[in-house]
């Protein structure tokens, strides 16, 4: 018994030997691999400025990057550039700041000058002299620090323009005004396309009908408008005070109607995709473009109407009428056209501050416009010859238009205006918003070559506008005019 307990045993013993070897010998089982993770690869994000080759020039007014600093030899030489830079800014401001006291107007009333120094143009002339490199008071550097003037201009110009459409306005209309506007203004856009265009055709023909199109709106648009202060001018002529308000209440409607075209041009001729980072279609521009303007027009009336007066009414003032212009450029739309629904909104709600804005505004306007004019007169390319080009076409464009459409008004007996009148917006000068529509242009469409043909045609187009305004109101008698 013992024996076979002890060959169980051992066969036990030798089975679990050999279950050890083949359990050695057998491979083992690779482990199951998890399965691979797969990253997921996002798509570049789209560039922030072009992929062709192009300067800072180029770029948006308020987006582009800073300019480089110029090299100085030695700290002494730094110092003189900034004391030059300080002594000429605070002369610039100063200038502007005494353009708007009373009795300089007082003065411009009495030498006759008033519409003359009203436009600006000499402070064009000093912006372009305080750039130029052999005077540097107005640096790349330095117009970069400045950009913010620029858009607080162009936007308390709209604001003030669409403060003027309150209800009184629409007491003033009477039957037949809308032929009147659409004459003054069809005509001279109709002939400035047509004398100008074939020079626009030949330097965009390559890039297609859409900056064609553009330009020749904004050219256009620009040579319709009648100056603000013109009735100011008819006054010192003697014309009878019906007359004036007439004439106002026209030019009034062309600045409408000026508006409206530049806010559909900034809503479907947008600039390039990298400059903005939104892209929708230009129906939904022009939606956004209205319902900013509303809602800051909406906003601002609560808060003004909470300040009583003085400095702090001022201030909040001018921040809001600089944070709506910033945000409307911020993206590529018109601050002007943004503005002036802010302005016309808020002065057509029941109630508020409207006799404070109005004196701020009447306060306010001119230096800020002054100022504004400096910085635009920085950025005048004036050594382009092609603009001095387009400026002869652009006067002849605009004053036959003019010519034509009080011609057919009279043939066509409507309108209701009589001779003098009808001669009285045929030589009318331009005025601020047609400035401020082509430096709007140029923040939004910086990176065309013809803009500044167009900034040099309208510019040059209203310093020989003036001349030939001034000349006539010189040498004619209320009689004969």
């Amino acid at each position: 018994m013992a024996g076979r307990n002890r060959w169980a045993v051992l066969l036990l013993i030798a089975a679990a030997a050999s279950i050890t070897m083949a359990s050695a010998q057998t491979p083992e089982t690779p482990p199951i691999a998890p399965p691979p993770v797969v990253t997921p690869v996002l798509p570049e994000p789209p560039p922030i400025v072009s992929s062709t080759p192009q300067g800072p020039s180029e770029l948006p007014i308020l987006t582009a990057p800073a300019p480089p600093e110029p090299p100085h030899e030695g700290f002494s030489g730094s110092r003189g550039d900034a004391i030059r830079v300080v002594v000429g800014l605070f002369v610039l401001f100063g200038l502007a700041y005494l353009g708007g006291l009373p009795f300089v107007r007082e003065l411009e009333r009495k030498l006759g000058i008033s519409h003359l120094i009203t436009a600006g143009l000499p402070y064009v002339f000093l912006g372009a002299i305080a750039s130029h490199p052999s005077v540097d008071v107005l640096s790349k550097s330095v117009l970069y620090e400045l950009r913010p003037l620029l858009v607080l201009g162009l936007g308390w110009i709209g604001f003030t323009i669409g403060f003027r459409f309150d209800a009184e306005l629409m007491k003033a209309l009477w039957p037949g005004i809308g032929a009147v506007v659409a004459f003054t203004s069809a005509w001279p856009f109709a002939t400035a396309l047509l004398l100008c265009g074939a020079m626009l055709w030949a330097a965009e023909g390559s890039k297609g009908a859409g900056a064609f199109i553009r330009d020749a709106i904004l050219l256009g648009t620009a040579g319709a408008m009648t100056g603000s202060t013109t009735p100011d001018l008819l006054r010192a002529r003697g014309v009878a005070q019906r007359s004036i308000e007439r004439i106002r209440t026209v030019i009034q409607m062309e600045e409408l109607a000026a508006l409206l075209g530049l806010m559909l041009v900034a809503a479907y001729f947008r600039s390039a995709a990298y400059f903005v980072a939104w892209q929708l279609p230009g129906t939904a521009w022009l939606f956004i473009t209205i319902g900013m303007g509303a809602t800051m027009g909406a906003v601002i009336y609560p808060i003004l109407g909470k300040i009583e007066g003085g400095p702090e009414f001022v201030l909040a003032m001018l921040g809001s009428i600089s944070f709506t212009a910033g945000m409307a450029s911020y993206l590529r739309l018109s601050p002007v056209v943004v503005c002036f629904i802010a302005g016309a909104i808020l002065v057509n709600l029941p109630g508020g501050p409207k006799e404070q804005v109005r004196e701020t505004l009447e306060h306010l306007e001119r230096p800020i416009y002054l100022l504004f004019l400096i910085v635009a007169g920085s950025l005048w390319q004036v050594l382009q010859w092609q603009g001095w080009a387009l400026m002869a076409l652009f006067v002849v464009a605009r004053l036959s238009g003019k010519w034509i459409g009080m011609l057919l008004l009279q043939k066509r007996h409507v309108g209701g205006l009589d001779a003098q009148e009808r001669r009285n917006l045929v030589l009318a000068p331009l005025g601020a918003l047609s400035i401020a529509i082509v430096v709007s242009a140029e923040d939004l469409y910086s990176n065309s070559t013809t803009i500044p043909w167009i900034v040099t045609a309208v510019i040059g187009g209203a310093i020989v506008t003036e001349i030939l305004v001034q000349w006539f109101s010189r040498t004619q008698t209320p009689e004969a005019a």
